[in-house]
C-alpha cells in the first residue's frame, strides 16, 4: 500500500468518530482467559463517614459527626471497642447500633454511680434505672451486675442484718420487713438472720429496755414497766426475748419512789381537771387518771389528802 491509500484509510477512520463526543473514565478490567473489558467506575451517592469525632466537656463522652453534619454522642469505651476513626463508613444500622450501645452503656454508669454510695439489693439498683429511664435496659443490666457479683442479695441481707443489729439495735421483726421492702427473697432473709444470734438479741434489748426505764422515772412502776415492753415491741423485738430482759431488769421501786412519780403525774392531772371540774367530780377524775397509770390506791388516796388540805389553807 502506497502512502496515498494509507492517508485515505486514515481519513476514513477519523470521518466514523462522532465528533464533541463526550469523554467517560474507563477502567480496564483484566480477566484470566478473557478478553479485557472496560467498566465504570462508580461511587455511592448515599455512602456516610465518620467526618469528625469532638470530645464533650464531659470526660469520656464524644460527638460523632457524619458527612460534617452531627449525628449522635458515644462513650469512649465504644469508639475503643468499635476502633471508631475519621473516615470510617458507618451503614445506618451500626448508627443506631451504636447508639443503642451508648444508652446501655449510661444505663450502666448510671447503675454503679448508685452502687457507689453502699450496697444495695437488686430491687433497690431496678427501681433506680426504672426511675432514670432506663428501664429498656433493666435486664441487660441486672444481669451483667450480677455477673460481676456487684448484685447479690444474700450478701447484702447479711450485711444489712449485722449492720442493723449492732449499729442500730433493731430488732430481728423489723430488720426482717425491712429486707421485705427492699424485695430480697423470704428463703434468703431467714438465711440471713442467722447472723444475729439470740444472745445478740437479747444484749441489745437488755441495753434499749434499760434507757426506756431510766426515762420511765417519773411514771409508776407497773407503767414504766409496760412502757419499755411496748418500746421493745416497737423497736421489733419478740415478746419471749422481751420477757426474759424484763424479768433480767431491776424494775422494782420503793414506796417513796413511787410516790414521787405519783406526785408529777398528780400534780398534772390537778391542772389539766381543775377548770373543768370541782369538788367529788375532780377527786373522781384524779383517782380515774393516777389508777390506770398504775398507781396503788393506797398512795393515790395519800395524794389526795395532801391537796385537799393545801385547798383548805
Amino acid at each position: 500500500m502506497n502512502r496515498s491509500d494509507k492517508e485515505k484509510k486514515f481519513n476514513e477512520q477519523l470521518i466514523r468518530l462522532q465528533p464533541n463526543q463526550p469523554q467517560e473514565t474507563k477502567k480496564v478490567v483484566k480477566e484470566s482467559g478473557k478478553k479485557p473489558s472496560i467498566q465504570k467506575e462508580t461511587k455511592s451517592v448515599n455512602e456516610e463517614k465518620i467526618t469528625s469525632i469532638q470530645a464533650q466537656k464531659r470526660p469520656g463522652r464524644y460527638n460523632i459527626f457524619i458527612n460534617e453534619v452531627y449525628a449522635f454522642p458515644v462513650d469512649e469505651e465504644l469508639i475503643i471497642r468499635h476502633m471508631l476513626h475519621k473516615g470510617m463508613v458507618v451503614s445506618k444500622e451500626f448508627q443506631k447500633t451504636l447508639q443503642e450501645e451508648d444508652v446501655s452503656r449510661k444505663a450502666y454508669q448510671r447503675a454503679l454511680v448508685y452502687l457507689s454510695y453502699g450496697m444495695r439489693s437488686e430491687k433497690e439498683v431496678r427501681d433506680d434505672l426504672i426511675d432514670k429511664e432506663f428501664e429498656e435496659y433493666v435486664e441487660e443490666i441486672i444481669n451483667q451486675l450480677k455477673d460481676q457479683r456487684l448484685i447479690d442479695d444474700l450478701d447484702y441481707a447479711k450485711s444489712y442484718v449485722r449492720t442493723a443489729a449492732n449499729l442500730n439495735r433493731k430488732g430481728p421483726k423489723t430488720i426482717m420487713n425491712e429486707l421485705n421492702r427492699k424485695g430480697i427473697d423470704k428463703l434468703l432473709i431467714e438465711e440471713a438472720m442467722l447472723e444475729y444470734s439470740f444472745e445478740d438479741q437479747f444484749d441489745n434489748a437488755f441495753n434499749l429496755a434499760e434507757k426506756s426505764w431510766r426515762k420511765s422515772n417519773q411514771k409508776s412502776q407497773r407503767e414504766a414497766i409496760q412502757k419499755t415492753k411496748q418500746f421493745l415491741l416497737q423497736k421489733g423485738y419478740d415478746m419471749d426475748i422481751i420477757q426474759e430482759v424484763v424479768n433480767e431488769m431491776d424494775t422494782e421501786k420503793s414506796e417513796d419512789e413511787e410516790y414521787a412519780a405519783l406526785v408529777v403525774q398528780g400534780e398534772q392531772a390537778w391542772r389539766r381537771y381543775s377548770s373543768k371540774a370541782k369538788g367529788y367530780d375532780l377527786i373522781k377524775k384524779i383517782k380515774t387518771s393516777l389508777f390506770q397509770k398504775g398507781y396503788p390506791s393506797e398512795l393515790i388516796q395519800r395524794f389526795i389528802e395532801m391537796k385537799e388540805e393545801e385547798n383548805e389553807e
